[in-house]
């Protein structure tokens, strides 16, 4: 007797603030809606990544949230801006996972942990090592490779080169690219 399943899904967790809008160097923090910008090429990128079988997830640490320098409700806000701005794409972002910590907080779920895509793939059954992790930080490279994803650095920030990333783009749009030639 055969049994048929569902495979899990395969996902690609997206850091946001310097992946997917201006963070670093233009803005130390995005801490209102009126800093949100979409970085050259996201929407090329996520209309493409929208054609892709993955499920997409933003991940962020938000260590203003514990430093009082925005609320929920303003990261709430900032976030449905990424969201409104980024819909010509035609991507669903299926859930935001964040890390509402400071650095010095010592909790379990602040980049590089990777507390946050093994939430991510709990919830909605995700094959990590079928998944990507993309950002432009190093904490972003390493909490995909704690997680067991493979890994992309775009070169929108401020860190240019990660030789631990699975591959390096310039962009969001070349880092899919990438994700579609190796699918």
């Amino acid at each position: 007797m055969v049994t048929w399943y569902d495979e899990p899904m395969k996902a690609v967790f997206l850091d946001r603030d310097g992946t997917i809008n201006a963070g670093i160097p233009k803005y130390e923090r995005v801490d209102s809606p009126d800093k949100v910008e979409l970085l050259p090429n996201v929407l090329e990128g996520l209309s493409l990544l929208a054609e892709l079988d993955y499920t997409v997830f933003f991940v962020t640490n938000q260590a203003g949230l514990a430093e009082g320098i925005i609320t929920q409700q303003d990261f709430d806000a900032i976030n449905q801006k990424v969201l409104d701005l980024i819909a010509p794409s035609g991507i669903k972002i299926t859930g935001t996972f964040v890390c509402p910590h400071g650095e010095n907080d010592n909790c379990g779920c602040r980049k590089p942990k990777p507390k946050l895509l093994t939430d991510a793939a709990e919830k909605y059954d995700i094959n990590l090592t079928q998944s990507w992790m993309i950002g432009d930080r190093l904490t972003d490279i390493h909490t995909g490779i704690n997680a067991g994803t493979k890994t992309i650095l775009v070169q929108t920030g401020a860190l240019m080169e990660a030789p631990e990333a699975t591959y390096t783009a310039a962009n969001l749009h070349e880092a899919v690219k990438y994700v579609v030639s190796s699918s």
